[in-house]
């Protein structure tokens, strides 16, 4: 059986650092880190590279989109909310939706176009996206809303670390002091995903409450779990907890900081993404919209 030698292998591969003391320098572009940024780099330092360094954006997908004009069209129902404590009708709102938040969403992500959708053709996509989100909004208006009251929406918080401050944006905080987060998805969670955990860890560090996330499926018939039905969905305040996520922001930082001094913002950074973790039922590549140009997937796509 003949292969590619390791040693070979290696030598082609090695990038030679000259100076073992080598003064680690932090890429003035990143003015701070957040909760999706710390998660990209430790999916693949190659993605955060593009996304980060280089500044460049993929082509958002379908999923997306949907959530975005949910999203969008749910804060303004609680802006109004925060004064008047009443909901918006589910007419208003709705039209709010498709008025408003359906082409605001489309124009901010660049146009039809710019999309990933889901099938062939984007005026299909387009239709997808208003029938979902209208569906999603009116199930979790009718069966959530009322008992939320809003005290503020996509509030700021800052986390002070080295060598660049944690920033993030709390979904809604309310007044009876949680921090709430919606998700929507082809299929609803009972419990907090691995992929949520360190921004749920950081909402209830800025604020000393617990976060609380809602998850809706874009089903026929959709299905919401809150804390309400799973306390799963819940993260408590916890201060090890914190020092812990703290700690691993730092090794990240650093992690940054050694690939911007050796390699810089053109060479191309470690590519474990499609390896990132040999016990996931999933690639974390699937959605990365570098493949084309990534080395780890060279050939193959």
């Amino acid at each position: 059986m003949t292969g590619v030698s390791l040693d070979a292998f290696l030598v082609n591969g090695a990038r030679e650092v000259t100076d073992a003391r080598l003064t680690l320098q932090w890429p003035e572009r990143i003015k701070h880190l957040s909760a999706t940024s710390l998660g990209m780099f430790r999916r693949c330092p190659e993605q955060f590279r593009h996304r980060y360094i280089l500044g460049e954006k993929e082509r958002p997908g379908e999923a997306l989109v949907i959530g975005s004009m949910f999203h969008d069209a749910l804060e303004w129902n609680y802006v109004g909310k925060i004064q008047s404590h009443e909901d918006q009708p589910l007419s208003d709102l709705t039209q709010y939706l498709q008025d408003v938040s359906v082409p605001k969403v489309i124009d901010e992500y660049g146009g039809l176009d710019a999309i990933s959708w889901d099938v062939a053709d984007p005026q299909d996509g387009l239709m997808v996206a208003r029938t979902d989100s209208e569906r999603v909004l009116a199930a979790y208006r009718n069966t959530v809303t009322e008992r939320i009251q809003p005290v503020a929406v996509e509030q700021e918080f800052r986390i002070p670390t080295e060598p660049v401050e944690i920033l993030g944006y709390l979904d809604t905080c309310t007044a009876d002091r949680r921090v709430i987060d919606t998700k929507t998805g082809k299929q609803v969670a009972t419990k907090l995903k691995p992929s949520w955990m360190l921004q749920a860890t950081l909402y209830s560090a800025a604020t000393g409450w617990p976060a609380e996330y809602h998850s809706i499926s874009r089903a026929a018939h959709p299905r919401i779990v809150t804390g309400l039905e799973s306390e799963g969905m819940i993260q408590q305040p916890n201060a090890t907890q914190f020092r812990n996520v703290l700690a691993s922001a730092r090794t990240v930082a650093d992690m940054i900081s050694y690939l911007w001094t050796t390699l810089g913002p053109d060479q191309t950074w470690p590519t474990w993404g499609k390896f990132a973790d040999w016990s996931m039922t999933f690639s974390p590549c699937g959605n990365c919209g570098w493949r084309k140009v990534c080395p780890a997937w060279a050939g193959e796509v």
